[in-house]
Order: structure tokens, then sequence, then C-alpha cells
């Protein structure tokens, strides 16, 4: 009798063919699991929460080999009782309003933190340095969401968005100096909206993103060195917490789904890439109904860039040397407020909890939550032949429950599901039952513990043309 064997899925989810014509190595779902460099389906790490913190604080960043928080005066002086955190006052000039709503950007400069703060209505940069006052004073200085370090300055989207400012070398303070601080004029070059929504890195250059388009440019400490590189048309992006670098690349959610900023193969010219076209079906519904801020980061330890909408985090599993480059989501027990990563450990806060995603638990926080893993529906190489399925083997560990969709056009026309358990192949084959000329596998699995899928073989006899 026939038998195929399914032990590939380094291409993740993919909606951009029907679900019958999809290759076999592109899954219709992929929920709460990931694609090891093995090529195998992996259960997501669980959650653990690690700690409550006092109320008062936002944001949660990792630098200077602790978490930091951040909060306004109205609170008096805040400390937070795990000394893994740590607590930071901002404070505005002239009794502005100070109390702290959100965090847009936090990195370290000159050994101390500088912070774009949202206070109500308003955002002020802060320079963490000793004193009282923290606010940013320079007439200069923007107070804008869209922050970066590069070229020992900062650069800042203008409040109207036409121009790019740039601080002092060596000096984020200050936004006047003659001759050192400035601005590039990148609504003169745009091509289409004039007005930046953020910024980014790519091959050590400053990327200025509008909602339609990326500018290039040369940044250095020598203002007159600076220059415009190179433009990329009808690709960019209205959320700039969603940028980040990936293997060299600039990963960032446009208002149609992930995308890209790369370099051609063996060209040195800059093109976008739409790595996000598998999941757009998916991502566009999110978009329209979103709720706060999509904030993204480079997880180095598992390789994988995880941008969090609301409760749902997007996961681009990327390893050039196995060749892996899969989309799947996880599902949140709550919206995601910030997410960040220290020495290796990537950390979630919601509301004053703080989590971690950890590989050696498999529940959140105690609470089991559902795998699920669908294949595209495939004709085995014989279309339009009428097929009976009579049993399949699984090498996996864990279990799971399983069933075959054997009718495209109806979501529910599935085979009753099967409890399976390890690795099958030494045991005999697992017996099930289902006609039709395609099939679609699915596993489920919400047990609590670890659950991995290596391989799938499925036997089957040919009865003939429909």
């Amino acid at each position: 009798m026939p038998a195929i064997t399914f032990d590939k899925f380094e291409l993740g989810m993919d909606h951009r063919k029907a679900a019958s014509v999809s290759d076999a190595n592109r899954l219709r779902e992929m929920k709460n699991a990931y694609v090891t460099t093995g090529l195998a389906t992996s259960k997501r790490p669980g959650l653990v929460k690690i700690a409550t913190l006092e109320s008062g604080t936002k944001g949660l960043v990792a630098a200077l080999g602790k978490l930091h928080t951040f909060y306004g005066s109205a609170f008096g002086k805040l400390q937070h009782a795990d000394n893994r955190f740590q607590a930071n006052q901002l404070t505005c000039q002239n009794n502005n309003p100070d109390t702290v709503t959100d965090i847009h950007y936090a990195d370290v400069y000159n050994g101390y933190l500088y912070v774009v703060a949202q206070h109500g209505q308003i955002t002020r940069h802060h320079y963490l340095q000793p004193g009282t006052l923290t606010q940013i004073t320079d007439q200069n200085c923007p107070h804008t969401p869209a922050v970066l370090k590069l070229a020992s300055k900062v650069f800042a989207v203008s409040p109207d968005g036409s121009t790019v400012r740039f601080t002092k070398t060596g000096d984020p303070t200050n936004w006047s100096q003659t001759n050192d601080a400035g601005f590039l004029p990148t609504g003169l070059n745009a091509r289409g909206d004039r007005a930046a929504n953020a910024l980014g890195i790519y091959a050590n250059r400053l990327v200025v993103l509008s909602r339609d388009g990326a500018q290039v440019w040369i940044a250095d400490p020598d203002p007159n060195v600076m220059r415009l590189d190179e433009i990329v048309e009808n690709v960019g992006t209205s959320y700039p917490q969603s940028l980040a670098t990936v293997s060299g690349d600039l990963y960032f959610l446009s208002d149609f789904g992930f995308r890209s900023i790369t370099m051609r193969q063996l060209m040195s010219k800059l093109s976008d890439l739409d790595i996000g076209s598998p999941i757009d079906t998916l991502v566009r519904p999110v978009l329209k109904n979103i709720t706060g801020r999509p904030r993204a980061v480079y997880f180095y330890g598992t390789g994988q860039y995880l941008c969090a909408i609301g409760s749902e985090i997007f996961v681009y599993s990327v390893s050039k040397s196995s060749g892996i480059a899969a989309w799947s989501h996880y599902e949140m027990p709550f919206n995601v407020d910030a997410i960040t990563e220290l020495d290796g450990i990537l950390y979630l806060r919601s509301g004053n909890d703080v989590y971690q995603l950890s590989d050696e638990h498999h529940t959140d926080n105690g609470q089991e939550y559902e795998v699920t893993v669908q294949m595209a529906y495939m004709d085995f190489r014989s279309a339009g032949m009428l097929k009976r399925v009579y049993a399949v083997d699984l090498v996996m560990e864990g279990e799971c429950h399983f069933s075959i969709g054997y009718d495209v056009r109806d979501p529910d026309a599935f085979t009753e599901e099967v409890r399976i358990i390890g690795n099958t192949r030494p045991g005999g084959l697992i017996p099930i039952n289902a006609c039709g000329t395609e099939f679609s596998p699915r596993f489920r699995n919400k047990d609590g513990k670890p659950f991995q899928l290596n391989a799938l073989t499925i036997y089957y006899e040919i009865h003939g043309p429909l």
C-alpha cells in the first residue's frame, strides 16, 4: 500500500494560496508553536509570573543588567522589592504633568538611560543623569515618540514629521549646537507621504520610514558627512515600536502586514521584502481592531522576531543555516504592554505583572494552553483520485489529539480525534479511516507537558477516479 511522510515544516504558516493547492510544508495553522532548527514543530515556552510590581510604574526595558520601569513624581519615591527591577523617576520642568502613561523608547547613552515617555497627551524626552530634573529642556528637542541612537547622536522625528532632528555628538541633551546638532530634510526628499513615523537601523545606516516610503541616510558624527543614500518606495510603517533588526535586515509592521528592508543578494541595491505576505490575511483583520501600540523585539535566544499586538504575538522564526523562514502566532492570556530581553530571557509585562517565557514550563503560570498545528489539504500527488486513509504513524514527543480533514469545503469535516502518545513507529500503526481526494492532518495538544512533532506518515490506498 502507498505511504507518504512529512518531516519538514520549515515554512510555517502560509495563506497565500488556497488550502487545497498549498505546498505540503506550508501550514494552515500554527498556534502556540514554532519551527525548531531541526525543522520540527515544537510547543512554545510557557509563561511564569516572576513579579507583581508596585503600582505606578510603566514600561519594561532591559539595560545595565536590570529590568527598568519608569514613573512620575506624583508617586514620590518608588522602589521595587524585587532587586531584578529598578524604578526610575521621570520629572518634567515647570510642574508640567509628569504621570507616566507609556514608554516609547529607552536606550543607554554614555552610561545613563535616554527615555521617551508618554505623559498623558504629552510626549517628553528624558536623560537620567544624577539630579532632580530629567526632562531635556533644549527648545529644539522634538519630544516625539520616534527616536534612535546612532553615530554617537540621538535622532528624533520632528513634531510635524517633515524633518529628523539630531543632537550634538556625545551630548544627547544638546539639540542646538551650531555645526554639530541639526536636522535631515526628509520631507523634502519624500516621494509620497512627507511625514516620518519611525526610525530604524540597517547596515549602520539610518532608515527613516513614513507610512508609504523609506529613506536610507548615511549617519555620521560629522553632520557634513550625512547624506541621503537611497529611497525605497511603497513600503513604510505607522508603528514605530514594531521595528527590529534581524540578521542584518530591518523588520517592521506596515499598515498591510509585516515587511522588511533588505539588500538583494549579490547586489548593493536596497529593496523591500514582503516577508509577512504568508500571513497578511491574518494580520490585517487584527490591525483593523487594534488597541494600544504594537511592540516588537528580536529574541536572540531563539532567533525570532516577535511582535505583540494586544494579546497576540506574531512570531517569525529565522535561520539561514537551517533554511527556516516560518511564521506562527502565540496567544497570550493577557494584553502585552511591554516586551524585552535580558541575558537570553524574554520578559513580558501586562499591567503590573511581569512574566518570562520559560522552556522549562509548558503552561501559562499553571494554566494549560492549546497548541494547534494544521497542514494544508494534500492530494498525495494523485489529483482527482478517490483515496482512503486507513492508518498513520507519528514521530513525536508528548501527546496530541489527531484528526484528518477530508473536505476542504467544510471546515468541520474532520474525523473523530484519536489520542496519540509518543513515537508510534515501534508500536504499530494507528488506525484512522477517512475517504476523499485530499486530506488535511490536524494536531492538538493541551496537557501542560512538552510537545514536539517530528514526522507524520500516512498510509492510504487509491480507489480510482472520482
